[in-house]
């Protein structure tokens, strides 16, 4: 089976070097790495070509992360895809231990590791799922994702891309919740399995894309989007969203934004206060 890395890069080119390294040093090599430069500005075009196992797409202007994330996806020939964020690294055997995983699974959509996160050093975030591989169908994932918090996180998850592709890839208008959107229709549709081995690392700073809408008023505009987009769907899909409280993975602006508006207040069931009870507890023993 062959593997796709689909990484989008925006002016970071010092984090390139770093991030890069940790995907050719892998035990299992990529069949392919895919760097789709947005429009820098800085020297990352120059960075990537001294990569030689990198294949360089540039857009024409910078069309931001979703078109950039849709484009690789297409450009993409593997049967499986990776995403790797610029800013960020993986961490050793994670393609070899995913891909193998994934070969002997053959009916599970996705399959999603552990993640840290750092500034200066790593820290490993808590995972409530245990310490042993576990494989949730499309009937026992939603008893998951109401008991506990989420465990698919895109850094640190492999996926098969016939999926992506059978749902149009991410939808632009949810911005930075259209990884997790699409992760969340995949797996609930065909299933996801859990590897207690930590993946990836995400970087903590200022510059990121979701810390950024995080105070921009193009938040509310992307959560509008989202529930019109779960309403859509339709009736079961609804409902399922609401049964597995699966919203309150988008956070504390979510919670401020679904009490802000009335006709978003069904979508509070134990479920949704349970996690976000859960989140809280995480937070206040600093582990998230």
């Amino acid at each position: 089976m062959t593997l796709s890395v689909i990484m989008p890069n925006y002016n970071h080119a010092k984090y390139l070097p770093k991030s890069l390294g940790a995907i050719t040093s892998q035990s299992r090599p990529a069949t392919e790495i895919l760097v789709i430069d947005d429009g820098s500005t800085d020297n990352s075009v120059e960075v990537l070509k001294q990569f030689p196992e990198v294949t360089l797409l540039q857009n024409p202007s910078n069309l931001g992360p979703i078109p950039t994330i849709n484009r690789g996806i297409e450009e993409a020939t593997s049967d499986y895809v990776v995403f790797c964020s610029a800013d960020d690294f993986i961490l050793p055997g994670f393609f070899e231990k995913g891909v193998a995983f994934l070969e002997e699974h053959l009916d599970i959509g996705l399959c999603s590791g552990k993640t840290c996160h750092f500034k200066e050093q790593l820290i490993p975030q808590r995972m409530p799922l245990g310490n042993q591989p576990r494989i949730f169908d499309a009937k026992a994932l939603p008893k998951i994702f109401k008991k506990t918090t989420y465990f698919i996180h895109t850094t640190c998850a492999i996926f098969r891309r016939k999926h992506f592709l059978e749902f149009g890839g991410l939808n632009p208008k949810l911005l930075s919740v259209g990884d997790w959107y699409l992760n969340c229709q995949v797996a609930l549709k065909y299933g996801a399995a859990y590897l207690p081995h930590y993946f990836a690392a995400f970087r903590l700073h200022d510059e990121s894309y979701s810390k950024r809408l995080k105070s921009s008023p193009q938040q509310e505009e992307m959560f509008h989007a989202l529930m019109k987009e779960i309403k859509e769907t339709g009736p079961e899909w609804e409902k399922l969203v609401k049964d597995t409280g699966l919203l309150a993975h988008a956070g504390i602006g979510m919670v401020l934004f679904l009490a802000k508006y009335p006709e978003y207040r069904s979508y509070f069931p134990r479920a949704f206060l349970k996690k976000c009870h859960f989140h809280w507890s995480f937070l206040r023993k600093g582990v998230m």
